[in-house]
Formats: C-alpha cells, structure tokens, sequence
C-alpha cells in the first residue's frame, strides 16, 4: 500500500511558498473549490485517465469510487477514501496517479548522485550508456536552457502526449513562480527562433540524472467542509479529500554499476544536467496548450521501493 511521506505535501495552489526539505505537490484535478461561502464546480479540470474525481452522497457510490480507484489504479494511498461516508453529508473526492513512461527507456544507476546528505540512485543517459540504449533515449529530449550546473530546463518526451520538464533554478518564492518560469522558457524555445538561439541538442557532451521517484500525499480541504454546494438544493459537503501519487522513473532499465567517475555531476561533460539539489518536475499535456497536470518541487526525493538511498 502507497503510503504519504511527512516530507511531501499536496498544495490547493500554485501560490503556495517554498519551503526548505518539504516536497510540494500540485494537482489540478480537484472538481471543487470555495467561493462567497459556497463549493462550486471549478471550470476547466483537467480530466484523464490519470485521474477520477466525484462528488457522491451515501455509502454506495463511496464504494463504488473505491473500487474504480483500485480497478484502474491498483492499491491507492491511505487517507484518500474515509472508510463510511459523512452521513447525509456530500463527499468531494479526487485521487490522480500520474506516471509518466517513455517509448525508449532511460538507464539508471543504485548510485547516482549526492543529494543532500543522501547518496540516490538516478535514471538518465551518460558517457558509458551503450550506444543504442543511449540513441534512443536522447531522442525523446529536448533542451530548452542551460546556463549552469544549476540553472537548466529540458524535457523528456513521454507516451502519448505527455511531457516531463525538469529544470534546476534558484529556490523561488512560490510553485507557481517556478511553474511560469519553466513553462514561458519551454515555449520561447519553439518555433524558427530556436534555430538560432536555441540550446544545442542534447550530445555526448552532455549528462542527464534525475533521481526516480515515488511521492505520495492527500489533502483534506477544510475550506470545502460545511460550505453548501452551488445549485445543490441545499446539500453541505461533509468530506473532502484530494490524493496524489506522483511516479517518476520507475520504467528505466536495469541499474549499472558506478564507474569511477559516474557519482556526482561529472566535471567531464560540457552541459550537465544533474538534479543533485533542489529541482523542479512539471508534466505537460501536448503543445501549444501545455495543459498543467502536475507540478513537483523537490527538496527531498522519495524514493520508489527497492530504489533506496545510502549514506555518503
């Protein structure tokens, strides 16, 4: 059973603070919101096979979520269903599993980089990838900035229509403040300007470690409980809980050994991109809308099972 980690918490939105050693989650998949005292429907969520969200009264179709949650998305976290329903109460339910996959696996490795304190294991391409593996992969990537060992943004094209930014920056003030960033520089990059001032592709030169993960977290929306719900003849929501699960990374390949210069950032290449610290994962729906499915700062990677970290 997924469990929540105290490290990783789910944010109701893009303007929540940054804080150091917590991992913020942001989903927009929640179908309520609050407003002149009242639950109302929030216009334009997201909706996918990623994601089921409900507003049910009874015992019967809480059960029935349940079993199209597990039906669909295997053992979900604790927390994100209650056990009865609230009474004659409304519950507001939403849970999102999104992992993304990519057509051409990545390689990985037990040990990868220092992060923190912590020596992680890291999914990625570098200099002693075989040369297939490594071909295939680098052509599902695509560099939109580099300006630093910490201060890059690149993407990894997943199935379907999925994309999967990650970006290292400065710590910034809120989610949303990185979130903008990160998706204004996606999209300066496209287009007959990249020709000539875009980022070079992604070479022998260059190195990609992110460190897999696995976050899991539920929110109770306390604004929501007691609001009456618009044009709901009267009816009061009694529960609601929003549950997240965030996986990343966990379709690579078999892990390699490290050589003797693969821990770390590897001075030996000309463009690293390396999340060794602090980093920023946003997973995108298909260009130009760019559709927000999910937003993760990262200051504490959880790990997925099997996949642990080791003391430096």
């Amino acid at each position: 059973m997924p469990t929540s980690s105290p490290a990783t918490v789910l944010v109701p939105s893009l303007s929540a603070p940054i804080s150091p050693g917590v991992n913020l989650i942001f989903s927009p998949d929640f179908p309520l919101e609050e407003r002149d005292g009242k639950a109302v429907t929030v216009a334009h969520v997201p909706r996918g096979p990623w994601s089921v969200a409900r507003v049910v009264q009874g015992g019967e179709p809480l059960l029935e979520m349940r079993q199209e949650l597990e039906r669909r998305f295997g053992a979900i976290p604790d927390g994100v269903l209650p056990e009865s329903a609230p009474g004659d109460a409304l519950g507001a339910y939403a849970f999102s599993f999104v992992r993304p996959s990519f057509a051409s696996p990545f390689a990985s490795q037990r040990e990868g980089v220092f992060f923190g304190e912590r020596v992680v294991p890291v999914f990625g391409l570098w200099k002693d990838v075989d040369d297939v593996t490594w071909a295939r992969a680098a052509a599902q990537l695509r560099v939109h900035r580099h300006r630093g060992p910490d201060d890059f943004v690149i993407e990894l094209e997943a199935r379907g229509d999925e994309r999967v930014v990650v970006a290292r920056c400065p710590r910034p003030e809120t989610l949303g403040a990185a979130v903008a960033e990160v998706v204004a520089t996606v999209r300066r990059s496209r287009g007959w300007l990249r020709r000539w001032f875009g980022d070079k592709p992604f070479d022998w030169q260059c190195a990609l470690r992110i460190p897999p993960l696995d976050l899991c977290a539920v929110r109770v929306d306390e604004e929501l409980i007691g609001k009456p719900l618009a044009d709901g003849d009267g009816r009061r929501i009694g529960d609601a809980r929003h549950g997240v699960r965030f996986r990343l990374g966990d379709d690579a390949l078999p892990p390699s050994e490290p050589g003797p210069i693969a821990l770390g950032r590897g001075d030996v290449y000309e463009r690293p991109f390396v999340c060794d610290g602090p980093f920023l994962v946003v997973v995108l729906g298909a260009p130009p809308q760019d559709e927000l499915r999910l937003a993760a700062w990262i200051e504490a990677p959880v790990l997925p099972e099997g996949a642990t970290a080791a003391a430096p």
